[in-house]
């Protein structure tokens, strides 16, 4: 229990930097109802103005809360969303930020992984996905290799570099957790080669037979492997073509993650990268309904414009 409560004040205090004059509101879905709570009432006890808010589960197809909701955000400080479906990627969390709301979204499902990914170095976490962040916005190509047999490159020109360090200062801002990567879209028509998935596709579980993607002008046009590979190519069949479209480059910085295959938690593993399919995380995307895949890889070597970034999962910056 003292785990717990010291990931809930991380989170209240370090990483969404409530004051005392903060209006904050907690959202949660049914299934983390109870994890909602147990944030509303810390920081009640710390005299937070504070409410919680009860929203229907959301999913891929259906990934919006109601925009009634909106209306009721108008003078609040900062949102605290518990969410099974990940509502980053949403119109209505970008409305809160338009708003000038600080919005920190999570879907961590259980005590245990927020004991695990929030008790963490938090200045560690900011300081290494800052570094790789501004590498990928200066560098111009990645080569992505691991033993198991991914070779991709791509280009990065036209797109920089995101930091996701758990920490929202400034109204507008957002982060999610488990914090601890840094992100960048590639440039799609450049991007080619074979990508070996080894490590997991949340939330489609961790990989026990590699899964080999092979990439063509930015399209996943060949997908093979046992165990997780079917339900992972109908989902992107329900979606067409464009579900197929590399819309992300990731490499993991927190050191309180692991892979479980079925959280977002999977991609921010240090010693790990990501790519995903679907729609760029923040930059919108052509999917008329939102998808977003992480495939997550096991000791990569990510080379940036010859440096070498990552060797065999160590990072070098």
């Amino acid at each position: 229990m003292i785990k717990f409560e010291r990931a809930i004040y991380n989170t209240l205090f370090h990483c969404l930097q409530i004051q005392q004059n903060d209006s904050l509101v907690i959202i949660v879905d049914k299934y983390l109802l109870q994890i909602g709570q147990a944030f509303f009432d810390k920081a009640e006890k710390h005299r937070i103005d504070v409410a919680l808010l009860t929203i229907p589960t959301r999913n891929y197809k259906q990934p919006e809360p109601a925009a009634s909701i909106l209306n009721l955000m108008k003078q609040i400080s900062a949102v605290l969303i518990f969410s099974s479906h990940p509502l980053i990627h949403s119109k209505f969390v970008k409305q809160l930020c338009h708003n000038g709301v600080r919005v920190l979204c999570t879907n961590s499902t259980s005590q245990a992984q927020l004991e695990r990914v929030l008790n963490i170095n938090f200045k560690f976490i900011e300081d290494k996905s800052r570094r790789m962040a501004d590498l990928f916005s200066i560098g111009k190509q990645v080569h992505l290799t691991t033993k198991a047999g991914t070779d991709l490159k791509f280009k990065i020109t036209r797109h920089k570099g995101f930091a996701n360090t758990g920490i929202v200062r400034e109204p507008g801002s957002l982060e999610f957790l488990p914090a601890g990567e840094a992100t960048i879209t590639p440039d799609r028509q450049t991007t080619n080669g074979v990508v070996i998935v080894d490590g997991s596709i949340p939330p489609f579980g961790l990989i026990k037979d590699h899964i080999e993607i092979c990439f063509k002008d930015g399209y996943a046009y060949h997908i093979a492997g046992a165990g997780n590979v079917e339900p992972f190519k109908k989902c992107l069949k329900s979606f067409g073509k464009k579900s197929r479209n590399i819309a992300e480059f990731g490499i993991g910085a927190n050191p309180g993650a692991i892979l479980t295959g079925a959280t977002t938690e999977d991609e921010k593993v240090l010693g790990t990268a990501h790519i995903a399919l679907g729609n760029h995380l923040f930059e919108g995307g052509s999917l008329k309904k939102h998808l977003h895949i992480d495939l997550v890889l096991k000791k990569p070597t990510v080379i940036i414009d010859g440096y070498t970034l990552m060797k065999n999962g160590k990072l070098t910056a």
